[in-house]
């Protein structure tokens, strides 16, 4: 009858350590999924945060960049309209220069299409930026020291185009 007894006795315990192990695997289950759940709110929170800064750290930079293309609208300064016959094609070898860039400008202004070639060794591009994108105006990166191939045809003083040195 002891035997018994201690039977039921270690069958309850058993029962009992299910039923505590599996109470506390719930609760370990549990206290894990709020963890995450918690963990994930936060790093939903921080992630609109970081979007919230770099939006507000881009909106000036996104500012300046609308006045600047809108500063860059290609104001060119007045050009003569010149008909086909009268407009003449002309290169100016060191045409970033001092003296090339004001005769770009004169050229430029009597409605001529221009090309200027220049290193930059001595020339700026700055000397002849405001007249980039203009559709009578090329400049070309290249030192006259090595054969210069380019597009369409350039004549003598005696023809339609000039080249200048």
């Amino acid at each position: 009858m002891m035997k018994r007894i201690i039977w039921l006795i270690s069958g309850l315990n058993r029962r009992m350590m299910k039923l505590l192990f599996a109470l506390a695997l719930i609760a370990y289950i549990a206290s894990v999924w709020g963890t995450y759940t918690n963990m994930r709110s936060i790093q939903e929170n921080g992630e609109m945060k970081i979007e919230q800064r770099i939006d507000e750290a881009v909106a000036p930079l996104r500012e300046k960049i609308r006045d600047l293309e809108q500063s860059f609208s290609q104001k060119y300064p007045p050009v003569k309209f010149l008909s086909e016959k009268d407009r003449k094609r002309i290169l100016i070898t060191g045409g970033a220069g001092f003296v090339g860039s004001h005769l770009t400008d004169k050229l430029m202004m009597d409605g001529h299409e221009v090309t200027v070639v220049d290193n930059f060794f001595t020339g700026r591009k700055r000397n002849v930026e405001h007249w980039i994108g203009h559709e009578n105006f090329e400049l070309i990166n290249h030192d006259v020291v090595e054969p210069l191939y380019i597009e369409g045809e350039l004549e003598n003083n005696w023809g339609r185009g000039y080249i200048v040195y």
